[in-house]
């Protein structure tokens, strides 16, 4: 029988948690896996108890959170022969989407299989690792001003509030970003290991999570109206046309210190991690895909 841990924020999103967990358990245990359950108590417990169970050996471990719950498993698991799948049950689930998974955790569950697994990339943000981008400008500034307390009532109605809060009073400090190359300032920089945004938006189209690379998305305006149009381009799927927004392939990039600047990564707001160098790790994750994924998957040695 496999061995498998199930690791769980008992915080997110708004599903009833312990509920949840038992029907989860129930689903893994019938796919032919033992289960053991285990809750995280606060940032980086992900992490710890990911690691954990690659040192008993364990073959998979199913995270049950938001994206910033899958992002501290990979962590703990990066580089290990463990299998990692993405049960989503926060706010937004933009890994959901990313890996073609449905949005509720159940189902999830059901069309994931610890046989079925591909090598994912993995971003570092000085060291801090991360799957889908690091950011710097006004999203950081937007999840600084997110209550927690508010977001487990309101979900993503707490977010377009902070969003339109900071919108409103944003200074738009322009910082500089380099790459092998060339060097530009921006306003808004992002780097990104997958095209989703926020939600199903494709913010950085050409990402891929399994290319070896990043792609670097630069913005310049400065003023609201500016965001405003970028949003709408945004949702519209036409940023290319855009003369203020600047996309650029790269292995590297680092984003200078500038006062009033802060910076993201994978929706979780780190405060004063610029200046910050920006990466693929050389380690990788074993990321489960959909068993209706048409790409083969890789086999394990």
């Amino acid at each position: 029988m496999r061995r498998t841990v199930l690791i769980y924020n008992p915080t997110a999103g708004r599903h009833r948690a312990d509920r949840l967990v038992l029907r989860l358990e129930t689903l893994l245990r019938r796919s032919g896996s033992s289960v053991d359950s285990q809750a995280t108590s606060g940032p980086g417990d992900g992490t710890r108890l990911a690691r954990i169970a690659v040192a008993e050996g364990v073959e998979t471990v199913f995270a049950c959170g938001g994206d910033g719950s899958l992002r501290e498993c990979a962590n703990g698991l990066l580089g290990s022969k463990t299998g990692l799948g993405f049960l989503p049950a926060g706010t937004t689930n933009v890994m959901a989407r990313t890996l073609g998974l449905p949005s509720d955790p159940l189902a999830a569950a059901r069309v994931l299989s610890p046989s079925r697994w591909r090598p994912f990339d993995v971003g570092l943000c000085n060291d801090e690792p991360f799957l889908m981008q690091a950011s710097a400008g006004l999203d950081a500034e937007v999840l600084g001003r997110v209550r927690t307390s508010r977001k487990r009532v309101l979900g993503r109605g707490e977010v377009a509030l902070a969003a339109l809060s900071a919108w409103h009073s944003y200074g738009y400090p322009e910082f500089a970003v380099a790459w092998a190359g060339g060097s530009r300032c921006a306003t808004f920089a992002a780097v990104c290991n997958i095209p989703f945004y926020a939600g199903r938006f494709r913010l950085a189209p050409t990402a891929s999570w399994c290319d070896d690379r990043l792609d670097l998305v630069l913005f310049g305006g400065t003023s609201r109206l500016a965001t405003l149009g970028f949003a709408r381009d945004l949702g519209l799927g036409r940023l290319h046309q855009r003369h203020d927004v600047f996309r650029q392939q790269v292995k590297e990039a680092t984003i200078a210190a500038t006062e009033g600047v802060e910076l993201q990564i994978d929706g979780d707001l780190i405060v004063g991690a610029l200046p910050a160098t920006i990466r693929l790790a050389a380690r990788k994750v074993r990321m489960l895909v959909p068993v209706s994924d048409h790409v083969p998957p890789t086999k394990a040695p």
